[in-house]
């Protein structure tokens, strides 16, 4: 268990060096250092804040979203023509 832990800790620190070199993720690796030193908060209820964070970024960044289809009147399918006869 103790090295399951070690563990855990290491790939946590590796996670954190390999987003250090992102340029778009800066802004969140200093704030996350920021709020850490001067909030008095649970390493739980700071998960809880990035989630609702990252959830605000992805739906508010247009690199995130996905293209809407077209609509189109035309049917798609020749089964589709067979239904509306």
């Amino acid at each position: 268990l103790q090295i399951a832990g070690g563990f855990i800790v290491v790939v946590g620190y590796a996670m954190v060096l390999r987003m250090m070199g992102v340029k778009y993720l800066m802004p969140f690796f200093f704030l996350g250092f920021l709020a850490g030193g001067y909030l008095d908060f649970s390493l739980l209820a700071f998960g809880g804040v990035g989630v609702i964070i990252a959830l605000i970024y992805i739906q508010l960044n247009p690199q995130w979203r996905k293209a809407e289809p077209a609509a189109s009147t035309a049917p798609s399918a020749p089964a589709l023509d067979q239904l509306d006869d």
